[in-house]
Formats: C-alpha cells, sequence, structure tokens
C-alpha cells in the first residue's frame, strides 16, 4: 500500500543561489490546489483544481503536494514512483523512486531518501544525486554526512560528487555567500570558505545557536549561561550583546527573542523592531506575527509592532497565513478568515478544520464533509461526492452507516462510520430493492470476529462484471497495533439479485490445492474478489508501532485458476458471460474448451451420456451433422441411406444442397472416420456455397498454398483443391508435420474449424 510521504520546507539563505542555478518563471502562489477524486474502485486520486473549481490537471495520482512558489509540485502514483509536475500538468522530472520527504529552497527541490538527495532544478533539470546530503547545493558546495552514530562526520563535495572539504566535522551547515559554519570534533565552531579554510575567527567562546547565516552576515550566539545575542561577521561585532533569554531563528528580516516571559522582535542589526512585550508570540508567514496574552484579545502584528488585525475573544486559530490569509474562532463557533490589509473580515458558520489551500478557497469540515470553499463569497467550490453512472441508466449514489458503540478512557465517542453504494434507476424496482438490501446488510453487519465490537471506519469500491456487481468494503477498525483491515468483497447479480462470494459460488472443492500452488505464501492470502478476468486475492500485514496495516494483491487469471472453478455455475456465467455447455470430459485446462462448450451451446455438435469424446476421431456423419446445422439447411435425403438412422436427414441435406460434391454417393460411408483431406472437401463445399471461396482455383494457385507443407505430395490429387480453399480461408494451419491428410480430426479440432467457418 503506498503511503503519501511528508513535505518539508526549508527556507535557508535566501539570497544564497546555486552558481549553476537557471532562471525560472514562477506560477502564482494559490493558483492551484490538489483535490481528491475518488474512483467507483474506491481508490482516491488526486489531481488539481484553480480557483474557478475547474480541475485543470486530471485526479490521476495517488497523492499530490501543494504547489511550491517556484511552480513545480510533487505528486505519486500507484507504482510508489514520484515526479514533479509544472501548472499545465507536465511531468518534468520523469518518475522517481519515491522519497521519504520533498524539499523546496530558491527553486532548487530535492527528493530526501534514507541514504541519499537527488536534487532538481524547478525547471526539471536534475542537478545531481549525492549521498548523505544535507541542505541544499550552494556556492557549487553540497553538505554530506558520512558515518554512523557517534562515527558521524560532515564534509563537503563538489557538484560532480567530489570530495573537496575533508568530512571532519561534528556538524556542518549549507553554504551561504561563500562561507559555511562548522563545528570542529573538540565541539568549536568556525566560518570557513569554500576551500574549508577558515575566514573569519569567532569571538572566543562564542557558539552558535543555530549553524545558519542570516542576511548573509549574521549568526545568532548562545553564550554558556543560556543567553543569546547577535553578531556580525562582516563588522565583526556584537550587534546585540547576551542579554535575551531566547532567539529564535530569523524569518525575513526578523527573530523573534525572550526576555523572562516577554516576547518582541529584533532587526538584522540588532534593533529592537518591537520590545519584549508579549507573553506569547507566533510567526504567521509573510512577516506577520500572532500577539497575545496581554488582554483577553489576539492580535495580528507586522514585523514594526503595527497591529493589522484585532479580536477581542481569543477562541483559537491564528496558526498561519497562508496566501494572505489566516482565520481565528469565535465564541459563537463561528470562524473568521481575514488579511492583513483589512479587505477580509468574512464569517462563516458550521464549519470546522479550516486549511487555506489557495489565495481565494479554503478546505474545511461540514457535516462530517470536506468541502472547498470560496473564502470571500462563501460558495462551496468542490466536494469529492461519490455519485457514479452505470449502465442501463442506474446511478450509484453513497450512503452513510454510524453506530455508536461507547465512549473511550478520554471522554470521546468511538462507534462506526461506514459508505456504502445505494442504487437507482433500476426498471426492476423490486429487483433494485432486493439488491439495495444485500448492500446495505452487508456493509451495516461488519466484519466478522471481535472487530463488530471495535471502532470501525470504512467506504466502499464497486465494479461492473458483465453482469455481476462486485461491492467491496475498504476499512480498517480498531487502531494503533490492533488495528486490522476490512477488505472482504460479494457479487450481487445485477439481473437476479444473487448474492455470490468467490469461496461458496466461484470455487469448486479443489479451490485450496491450486491456490496453494499458485499463491506465494498462499495460506496467509485472503479476500478473495472476483472479476471477469479471474480472482484477486490480498495478503494482509498487520499494524505495528510505526505502521498502519495495509495489504499486497496478486490477480490470478481463469486461465491459471481453470481447475479450481466452478464454470457450470451462475456465478461464473454471471460473472464472464459464459453460456457454453459444459461436458465432464472436457475441463477448463483443454485446449478445446472454448471450442467445445461454444458449439455445444449453439447446438452445433452434441456430446453423449459419456460427455463430448473431445479426443475421439470424428465421424463423417458427425461432420455432415454439424455443417447441415451451421447453415440451417432443411432436412433432406441421400440415395442408400437408411431413414431411420440418426444422421439421414442432415447428411441428405448436405446432399440435396450438392455439398457433397467430391464424394460417390454410393460408397460415402457416414459411419466410418473422415479423413482430413475428406474433410477438408466438404469444409472446402461450403465455402463456396458460401461464395466466400472460388471452386476453380488455379493450379498454380493451389501449389502456392500448399507448398509450405512438407507433406503436400500425401494430400490426394482430388483433393489439393479443396486443401488449399480451406488454407487460404485460415480454416485450416497444419502442425510441425504438415496437414496429415490421412489422419482424422479430433472432435475437438473440428469444433474449432466449425466456429471458424460460423464466424467468417
Amino acid at each position: 500500500m503506498f503511503h503519501r510521504l511528508s513535505r518539508v520546507v526549508v527556507c535557508l539563505c535566501a539570497l544564497c543561489v546555486l552558481c549553476a542555478g537557471t532562471a525560472l518563471a514562477a506560477m502564482p502562489a494559490g493558483s492551484l490546489f490538489a483535490v481528491p477524486k475518488t474512483g467507483m474502485d474506491g481508490v482516491e486520486r488526486w489531481g488539481y483544481m484553480n480557483e474557478r473549481g475547474k480541475i485543470v490537471i486530471d485526479c490521476a495520482y495517488t497523492a499530490a503536494e501543494p504547489f511550491d512558489i517556484s511552480g513545480v509540485a510533487a505528486v505519486y502514483n500507484a507504482q510508489g514512483e514520484a515526479a514533479l509536475i509544472n501548472d499545465k500538468g507536465e511531468n518534468i522530472t520523469g518518475w522517481q523512486r519515491a522519497p521519504q520527504s520533498v524539499e523546496y529552497e530558491n527553486s532548487i527541490v530535492a527528493f530526501r531518501y534514507a541514504d541519499r538527495t537527488v536534487y532538481f532544478t524547478a525547471s526539471g533539470s536534475r542537478v545531481g544525486e549525492f549521498m548523505g546530503a544535507v541542505g541544499f547545493p550552494m556556492d557549487e558546495r553540497v553538505c554530506v554526512k558520512v558515518g554512523k552514530g557517534e562515527q558521524t562526520r560532515y564534509g563537503y563535495v563538489d557538484l560532480e560528487g567530489a570530495s573537496v572539504i575533508a568530512p571532519v566535522y561534528l556538524e556542518a551547515a549549507q553554504f551561504c555567500a561563500g562561507r559555511a559554519l562548522v563545528r570542529d570534533l573538540q565541539g568549536n565552531c568556525h566560518l570557513i570558505g569554500r576551500d574549508g579554510r577558515e575566514v573569519i575567527a569567532l569571538p572566543p567562546g562564542a557558539d552558535p545557536a543555530y549553524l545558519k547565516i542570516y542576511q548573509d552576515d549574521v549568526i545568532i550566539l548562545k553564550s554558556r549561561q543560556g543567553k543569546y545575542a547577535l553578531y556580525s561577521l562582516g563588522e565583526k561585532r556584537f550587534l546585540a550583546s547576551y542579554s535575551y533569554d531566547e532567539i529564535l531563528p530569523f524569518e525575513g528580516a526578523r527573530a523573534m527573542m525572550r526576555v523572562d516571559t516577554k516576547w518582541g522582535l529584533l532587526d538584522e542589526k540588532g534593533q529592537e523592531a518591537v520590545a519584549p512585550t508579549y507573553p506569547y508570540m507566533s510567526y504567521l508567514g509573510s512577516g506577520l506575527y500572532a500577539v497575545r496574552g496581554v488582554d483577553a484579545g489576539a492580535s495580528v502584528m507586522d514585523e514594526n509592532g503595527k497591529i493589522v488585525y484585532r479580536t477581542e475573544v481569543y477562541a483559537g486559530g491564528f496558526e498561519t497565513f497562508r496566501y494572505g490569509i489566516s482565520w481565528h474562532g469565535t465564541l459563537t463557533g463561528d470562524l473568521i478568515f481575514f488579511n492583513a490589509s483589512g479587505g477580509l473580515k468574512k464569517t462563516v458558520s458550521g464549519i470546522e478544520n479550516p486549511e487555506i489551500v489557495a489565495s481565494t478557497v479554503v478546505r474545511v469540515q461540514r457535516n462530517g464533509k470536506t468541502q472547498y470553499m470560496n473564502i470571500y463569497n462563501g460558495k462551496m467550490l468542490y466536494e469529492n461526492v461519490r455519485e457514479y453512472k452505470l449502465p442501463g441508466g442506474i446511478k450509484v449514489t453513497t450512503e452513510v452507516y454510524e453506530k455508536y458503540l461507547g465512549m473511550k478512557e478520554d471522554g470521546t465517542e468511538y462507534g462506526w462510520y461506514i459508505e456504502y453504494p445505494m442504487l437507482s434507476g433500476m426498471k426492476d424496482e423490486a429487483l433494485q430493492t432486493r439488491i439495495n438490501n444485500t448492500i446495505r446488510d452487508f456493509f451495516t453487519t461488519g466484519p466478522r470476529g471481535e472487530t463488530s465490537r471495535s471502532a470501525l471506519t470504512a467506504t466502499y469500491g464497486l465494479s461492473v462484471e458483465n453482469q455481476v456487481l462486485v461491492v467491496w468494503a475498504n476499512g480498517m477498525s480498531s487502531a494503533g497495533q490492533s488495528a486490522s483491515l476490512w477488505d472482504t468483497s460479494i457479487g450481487i447479480d445485477l439481473k437476479t439479485g444473487a448474492r455470490y462470494t468467490a469461496e461458496k459460488d466461484l470455487f469448486n472443492d479443489k479451490m485450496f490445492a491450486v491456490t496453494m500452488a499458485l499463491l506465494p505464501n498462499a495460506s496467509y492470502y485472503s479476500s478473495p474478489r472476483m472479476d471477469k478476468d479471474g480472482v484477486t486475492f490480498f495478503l494482509r500485514h498487520a499494524a505495528t508501532s510505526t505502521a498502519q496495516p495495509y495489504s499486497e494483491s496478486l490477480h490470478l487469471t481463469f486461465d491459471q485458476l481453470g481447475e479450481a472453478i466452478n464454470f457450470d455455475g451462475a456465478c461464473y456465467r454471471a460473472l464472464t458471460g459464459f453460456a457454453g455447455t459444459i461436458y465432464p470430459d472436457v475441463p477448463y485446462a483443454h485446449w478445446g474448451f472454448p471450442f467445445v462448450t461454444e458449439v455445444g451451446r449453439r447446438g452445433l455438435m452434441n456430446g453423449d451420456e459419456t460427455g463430448f469424446r473431445p479426443d475421439a476421431f470424428i465421424r463423417a456423419s458427425e461432420v455432415a451433422a454439424a455443417l447441415a446445422r451451421s447453415l440451417d439447411l432443411p432436412d433432406g435425403t441421400m440415395p442408400g441411406i437408411a431413414p431411420d438412422k440418426w444422421y439421414a436427414k442432415e447428411v441428405g441435406a448436405l446432399f440435396e444442397a450438392g455439398l457433397l460434391k467430391g464424394f460417390d454417393p454410393y460408397w460415402f460411408n457416414p459411419e466410418s472416420v473422415m479423413s482430413r483431406a475428406d474433410a477438408m472437401q466438404l469444409v472446402a463445399n461450403v465455402l463456396v456455397y458460401q461464395k466466400r471461396a472460388d471452386g476453380d482455383m488455379s493450379s498454380t494457385q493451389v501449389v502456392q498454398h500448399l507448398a509450405r507443407f512438407p507433406d503436400f505430395n500425401e494430400v490426394p490429387e482430388d483433393r489439393r483443391r479443396a486443401a488449399a480453399i480451406c488454407v487460404y480461408a485460415h480454416l485450416v494451419q497444419g502442425d510441425g508435420k504438415g496437414l496429415r491428410p490421412a489422419d482424422p480430426f479430433t472432435r475437438a479440432e473440428f469444433a474449432k474449424i466449425l466456429l471458424d467457418l460460423v464466424k467468417k
């Protein structure tokens, strides 16, 4: 099962650029946002929508991350691969093995793996792959980590991967404006240049709180007493003394600082842009800060201390500014969206869990459903509604079943939440009701066993396989290491309403033996899900302390499962449309199975009390009868054939239609085994009768069609033209030995020829 990977955005030295960087045309931030669409199969696929509510990049990905300001986004496919796309949906990097995370900085994108990082430009060009890479390529240098545990060391390589500064440091940061902070094995920090030499000596006892250089010049220092200061590398002096209890990393031109319990802001020159005033302060983004604690209200402040938004009652929110917009709650439960300019102050009721996804769009929960809403006018743009159209004018909608089970130790309720499909639009309302009752019963009964008393969340998938509606659960019960999957399925006949399961209705008593031979670790596979081509089996993996349960699937075709399938059962027939006649001596594994069952269905050839006898040699009477039936000839008579013989009327029909040309009627023995040469004469007569072949084929043409067969000269002279006609019509192909004109056809072989003759 594919898991969506996290996206981490690291913002370091804003002015540091990759020397070989590419100028990029960035897409306006917030113009596209990811939305899901759940298919009939129950799989959620992601694409991108614009702010007008139009899906502009198809929902084709298993996961889709937000667009970065550089105009690219990471997407994932079902094969566990990731790629970068642009705002036109073009794959600009090709599919890569899915990373653990994707990070962006200054139009460079990092695909992070456990042991390496692959970098791309935002135009899709590959920068390089580096083992143990840290941060981003800057100044033609990449910081890399080698070793493990106490032996971990950091150094630098160039863009070709060659070592340029040996890995001798306990810590190291990426370069910024030709310099980087490192910590040696004695725990001392140094500022080095691109050649690894120290370029500036830090003040005695100075210890950077973070190995980062801000504004190409400023570092944050921390004393042994736990006090913080600002230091200028260029001016080699303190910009702010060790007088602060905490200084956080710079966000743009400001750094949050704390004195005692009060927070304020420092600029890059060490000046207090905002004096320590607020018990609570957090950075929201876009140069704005949430502040509160001096009274019951909460405010948004710019980097100079100006209050740009104020609410008198704080009730949650003020977490971030995304695309220039933030929100907060009210005591009445409403949410208020606002921007810093004052141009927006929109109150919305009945929603929760807002996440701003575009400059005018917010994703919210309303009545338990996820919706995408225009922030400015409150109108819903999109909801992932599960409605589908099936053949025959049938419509599928989604209903919800909820069951209360009790209270958890933390006081929250738990129970079942199950989505399941309902049908409408069927002409037979009684049948529709029966089918819907079957579906409802399957989902509301839930999984078997102890899970019936566990919390359960589930949705569904479905497919139409010929006349069978296959529905399956896609759910998880309980939580943590006791969590388990619910993935069982049923089939429902859309014509009869019959309920099928693979175990009871599709397989015969050889299911276990056959699947044991075909499935790796077969005893661990379960939940067979049928379709028109075969059966999918699922291998469940239990939950662990670090991962949710998941399953792997393996699909086996009916060709593989043949010995275990009940081909004569209603389930297989409804599932595949198979309508052939089953004979006990023609198993599915027999090469002639599809031909024998079909001629039996059409009544062109029949069996007896023992079966079809597929490998028995066919007699002249059987050939004649089959041909007469295929041509729907009226009954006839033939001299020398007793009228009480079972084949008298069919042989007589061929005789009266002139289809026994080439045979002496007084020497024609219907009860004898017919040679292949004689059978080809009869088939050729039929082709000429149907005006699908020229009975006057020239001798030259006869030789051309037969010369490739090694036993060409063994074909009787009076049968060669007929043989050539059959070969030319692709009804007879011969084998490695040739046409074998003296040998007979088996009944199965002639069944195939007969069907080819009828099809054409």
